[in-house]
């Protein structure tokens, strides 16, 4: 960083709150250095709203307290902190250890830190701050390692609280970060759950940890071990979301959905705890939902596996138990999800902007192609090839016309609903083959085919608001994976064709509401569905 800029950093102002100075130095920083270095690094930095509430999250009752701020920043988190002792009246001794690699942050780090051990000391706390800018992980291996002979006779240090916004990017597998947590890693790592694991070590018995990162570790297969490991040695206590993805980290352009979670070092493991999940709009948290939960709805645990569903309201439960109670997988059906075969930029060559007889081609199928349960051709999109050539080059890429389930593999969380499902008939589909893009997915019956009934029916279930409260309480992702499609509990086949018999005769495929009532009425469901929508 070069000198004048350090010389510009501004001191806090008589008046100014310090979580308030830390978010003048925030923009000041960010002003002077591009989104792609930020990006580059993993910095998408806390608003000073998320960064109050994130600490009302405790339960600060100590007159000694040493806290940990990993991938600090500017140290909005400590400033805001230390915000909380002020107006709680608390006195007694602060330790704060702060940990940032990022040299051109160091010296607004050290300015916001100077300035909260300043403004409390005035106040009658005693404060120490240190700053290390090693890597996080690595200076910390030996908590995750628990390797005594690291430690050269001394005792770790440990935590009351823990409070972190970590950094989001992806780890090469063969990092030494991966490397030394790799019993938390099943296929692409991502450092922010490594931060996660590595603070959850470094709690004393009973401490606390807040942080605020996505949500795609609650599922999904890449988080596996990491869920399984992390809910053994820590109790999670309280869960906020945010009905708007967009609002959080605004300027930095940021989709995936992100969470609040707090969780307490467990000492002795308690059965039937609660958990409390709460809910805001946007960032300024003016209206706040919040819903008490048994923590078996919210850790939920099958086939050797375990994820975080949240649920947000007594419906969202009820929904849950009704579709855990349902007994099958699309695997115990004899039927399979796959991903559409061609990648429109690996197979240029072969794509057509429409239909022609000579070269031979036949329909490439994209999600645009999707309108409420059926497949429509006539829709088209700019620069999206309406077709594919078919040639022995293109053998591999095509699928053989039969029933299938085509299922959007995206969305947005702001979209009225997450699942998109419509049916592509043979019976109506004019063509021998048929080319499905790798945005969307397809069900099929491998070895046979699947009926009309099945077909409908299985496409009505994943249409209704039911099937989709049931898969928002588990995924917060846009992206809808195959995984959690395999994993979502299925009636009965027989039930299945009694739906898609009704739905498909009724000629009446409006997604929704609709659906719903035909399926509560064929599978004796008690929810009241006019409540689903409200």
């Amino acid at each position: 960083m070069k000198l004048e800029l350090l010389m510009k950093i501004p001191e806090r102002g008589k008046e100014e709150g310090l979580a308030a100075y830390a978010q003048r130095l925030t923009e000041l920083y960010s002003n002077t250095n591009s989104s792609e270095s930020r990006k580059h690094r993993g910095q998408f930095f806390t608003p000073e709203q998320v960064s109050s509430f994130m600490v009302s999250l405790f339960d600060i009752t100590h007159k000694k307290i040493r806290l940990l701020d990993p991938g600090a920043g500017t140290g909005i988190l400590s400033a805001a902190f230390c915000e909380r002792l002020l107006n709680n009246g608390k006195t007694g001794n602060l330790i704060i250890d702060a940990y940032e690699n990022d040299p051109n942050i160091l010296p607004f780090l050290k300015m916001v830190l100077g300035s909260c051990k300043s403004e409390l000391e005035k106040n009658g706390l005693d404060v120490e701050y240190n700053i290390c800018d090693k890597d996080y992980i690595l200076q910390n291996k030996s908590y995750f390692t628990k390797s005594d002979l690291l430690w050269n006779g001394e005792k770790p240090v440990l935590y009351d609280f823990i409070i972190s916004n970590p950094p989001y990017y992806k780890l090469d597998i063969e990092s030494p970060q991966a490397s030394i947590m790799n019993e938390l890693i099943s296929g692409q790592p991502n450092i922010y759950a490594l931060f996660m694991a590595l603070s959850a070590s470094m709690l004393k018995a009973e401490g606390e940890m807040v942080f605020i990162t996505p949500r795609s570790f609650c599922s999904g297969l890449y988080y596996k071990k990491f869920r399984q490991w992390f809910l053994k040695n820590a109790r999670i206590t309280n869960i906020h979301i945010f009905e708007s993805r967009k609002e959080i980290f605004n300027q930095d352009d940021v989709l995936q959905e992100n969470i609040i979670i707090k969780a307490k070092k467990l000492k002795d493991i308690e059965k039937h705890n609660k958990i409390i999940i709460s809910e805001s709009k946007n960032k300024h948290f003016d209206k706040i939902s919040k819903l008490e939960v048994q923590s078996e709805d919210v850790i939920f645990r099958k086939n050797g596996d375990i994820f975080i569903r949240i649920p947000t309201s007594p419906l969202d439960i009820e929904i849950l138990d009704v579709i855990d109670s349902w007994p099958h997988t699309l695997k115990e059906l004899g039927l399979e999800i796959s991903t559409g075969p061609v990648v429109s930029f690996r197979a240029e060559e072969f794509l057509l902007p429409e239909l022609t007889e000579k070269p031979a081609s036949v329909p490439l199928l994209w999600m645009h192609n999707m309108k409420d349960m059926n497949v429509v051709l006539s829709i088209h999109k700019e620069k999206k090839s309406s077709a594919i050539k078919v040639s022995s080059e293109t053998k591999y890429l095509l699928l053989p016309v039969k029933n299938y389930v085509l299922v959007k593999r995206f969305s947005s969380k702001e979209q009225e609903r997450r699942l998109y499902a419509s049916v592509l008939l043979e019976s109506e589909f004019p063509f021998k083959h048929v080319g499905i893009e790798n945005h969307v997915n397809y069900i099929h019956k491998p070895g046979g085919a699947l009926s009309v009934n099945e077909a409908f029916g299985i496409a009505s279930l994943l249409n209704t608001t039911i099937i989709d409260k049931f898969f928002r309480s588990l995924n917060g992702n846009t992206q809808v994976n195959a995984t959690d499609i395999r994993s979502l509990p299925l009636p009965d086949i027989e039930n299945i064709r009694k739906i898609g018999k009704a739905v498909y005769e009724s000629k009446s495929y409006k997604n929704g509401i609709d659906l719903d009532g035909i399926i509560a009425g064929i599978l004796g469901l008690k929810i009241e569905t006019q409540s689903l929508n409200g």
